[in-house]
Formats: structure tokens, C-alpha cells, sequence
């Protein structure tokens, strides 16, 4: 009974040791215009420097504002991307994105 009590309480405290970040879209900002901003328009109703990269409201709006969606497809493969972001980076761009729902 000993033992059970204690893997329960280990469990319990792994459990609140996991990554509780929240996204920043703040942060995601910054990072759109070091790393996005060169194909991709970033701001609201801009028009992209590359034909074949859509602006950021028009990724938002593909995927329903959603920020998870979007961080999936952003962390997902993107052969014309000039970097590889990971999972909180992609998460932080989605949160910005996200935040240009009108």
C-alpha cells in the first residue's frame, strides 16, 4: 500500500512538472518578422512579398483562427521555409496569427 502511495504521488507531481507554457504571440511576432516576413506579409491585409506565400490573416483564416491547427501546420514539414521551428516557436507564430482574426 506504501509503494501505491508513492507512485501515485509521483505521478501527481509529474503530472504539474509538465511544460504548462503558454503560447506568446508577442513572441510569436517577433519571430514572424525574423524568420516569415521575407516571403510571408504579416500583418493584416498586406499584400506577401512572394506570389506563392499567402499572408498571415489569409493562413488564419484557412484554419479558423485556430491556434493549434496552425502551429501543427507550421512545425510540419514546409520545404520553402527558411527555418525549422520547434514546437513552442511554431506555437508562439500560431498565437500571433491567431490574434489577427478581425
Amino acid at each position: 500500500m506504501k509503494r501505491c502511495s508513492l507512485v501515485m504521488a509521483t505521478l501527481v507531481v509529474a503530472g504539474m512538472a509538465t511544460d504548462a507554457r503558454a503560447a506568446d504571440a508577442s513572441r510569436g511576432r517577433s519571430l514572424a518578422q525574423d524568420h516569415c516576413a521575407s516571403c510571408h506579409s504579416i500583418a493584416p491585409r498586406a499584400r506577401s512579398e512572394v506570389a506563392d506565400a499567402p499572408p498571415f490573416d489569409v493562413i488564419g483564416r484557412k484554419y479558423g483562427f485556430d491556434a493549434d491547427r496552425i502551429a501543427h501546420v507550421i512545425a510540419g514539414p514546409h520545404p520553402k521555409m527558411n527555418f525549422s521551428p520547434r514546437a513552442a516557436a511554431a506555437a508562439d507564430i500560431a498565437a500571433y496569427i491567431a490574434t489577427l482574426r478581425n
